[in-house]
């Protein structure tokens, strides 16, 4: 599963057996699935849209 990091916007490649295991993104280390609301700008939006993960857009 591919999905992009919330803080660096690097695509990171997770095995979706190791989806529980505390993903760290490759690039900056941080937690690839915080819980967190992410913000997107017109610049990262269509990076998020490449994501394997669902998308919901509230404009």
């Amino acid at each position: 599963m591919n999905t992009v990091c919330a803080s660096c916007q690097a695509t990171n490649r997770v095995p979706e057996e190791r989806l529980a295991d505390g993903a760290k993104c490759g690039r900056c280390g941080d937690a690839l699935f915080s819980g967190e609301v992410v913000n997107a700008t017109a610049a990262t939006l269509d990076k998020y849209l490449q994501d394997d993960l669902p998308v919901v857009v509230d404009f």
